[in-house]
């Protein structure tokens, strides 16, 4: 519980640092969010209003990227919290007076998860290869630019660094997911 307080109370003395620089950063840069490169060209500021610049340089980006994979993720979770909620284990909570509340997060809820953990792991491996994309859309210097330089140039070595990141990514993220599965469902734990 304390390394929870201490986080959270990091967290806010970060917020405020930030907020506490934001007319600074808004005197030296009127229009907060850019929608081309990773930072400001010739942009002088302190360290935090150049924070400021790169988290507002990562808005759009990340909300591209998060947005593609949201309405998948709803569309999962509704489909297989319906399914859930017509389990016999959910009736028979409900039977012994279980809260409602207990049975829907604790039962439906968790089980219905699984499929999504599936899915939000493939993803992480898809992200990677759509930073392509973005990386191209915003002007970003990142492993996408490397990727499509390298095969602009013909040459395999960065391809095959972006083919191989890719990959672990994914094999790590599979792991992940299924070390996830047995902290979800009790069963699986054997």
């Amino acid at each position: 519980m304390s390394v929870l307080t201490a986080a959270l109370y990091s967290g806010l003395v970060l917020l405020d640092h930030f907020m506490r620089h934001w007319p600074g950063f808004l005197s030296l840069k009127p229009r907060p969010i850019s929608t081309i490169g990773s930072s400001s060209p010739n942009f002088d500021g302190n360290f935090w209003e150049v924070s400021l610049d790169h988290g507002t340089q990562l808005l759009l980006p990340t909300t591209l990227l998060m947005v593609v994979s949201v309405a998948t993720y709803t569309r999962y979770t509704r489909a297989s919290m319906l399914e859930s909620i017509n389990q016999d284990y959910i009736r028979t909570a409900r039977a012994k007076g279980v809260n409602e509340r207990t049975v829907i997060f604790k039962h439906a809820f968790r089980n219905s998860m699984i499929p999504v953990t599936t899915i939000v792991a493939f993803d992480f491996a898809g992200l990677i290869g759509g930073s392509v994309i973005v990386e191209r859309v915003f002007g970003w210097r990142g492993m996408g630019e490397l990727f499509a330089t390298g095969l602009g140039n013909s040459d395999p070595a960065p391809v095959m660094a972006f083919v191989l990141v890719t990959g672990a990514a994914a094999v790590l993220f599979n792991l992940i997911a299924d070390l996830l599965y047995a902290v979800l469902d009790p069963r699986i734990r054997v």
